[in-house]
């Protein structure tokens, strides 16, 4: 069963992506996708209840709250991206995992849909005060270069 969820991974996803019995039901999924800072997605494919699930076990939200703190993520525009993201790949978020279940045995495109939605929530890092107050001043100074010449008076 394993060798065929893997290979399925494989297929859909990348060659790279394979998987580390942890218990009954349960396997780490180890893929070359990782965050910002170069750590690892955190990604378990265990059995819950008559089905899979794809979890985070809430390691994506805990690696955003190194850099910022968790009440961003759950208010204004933060939390806008992330519900838009968890409604566009059919993610459920519970108190802070990240979980999709997989329909009619499809792990491939499963994994697939969680590592695009996992990436697409880290980015709201992007947001953070200090990335956006140096964007902000190099485009600013940029726009000020092509506007303003001091022999132009």
């Amino acid at each position: 069963m394993a060798q065929d969820i893997e290979r399925q991974f494989q297929e859909k996803v990348c060659r790279k992506i394979y998987l580390k019995t942890e218990g009954i039901h349960r396997f780490r999924v180890f893929t070359p996708f990782s965050f910002e800072d170069g750590d690892n997605l955190g990604i378990i494919l265990r059995r819950e209840n008559s089905h899979w699930i794809l979890t985070d076990e809430g390691h994506t939200f805990m690696h955003l709250s190194y850099d910022m703190d968790e009440h961003d993520l759950q208010r204004g525009t933060r939390a806008r991206i992330i519900s838009n993201v968890v409604s566009m790949y059919g993610v459920e978020e519970r108190a802070g995992e990240l979980v999709l279940k997989i329909e009619d045995d499809n792990f491939g495109d499963a994994l697939y849909s969680f590592v695009q939605a996992l990436l697409k929530i880290t980015d709201v890092s992007y947001l953070s005060r200090e990335r956006v107050r140096s964007t902000f001043m190099e485009d600013l100074r940029h726009f000020l270069g092509r506007c303003w010449r001091p022999d132009a008076r």
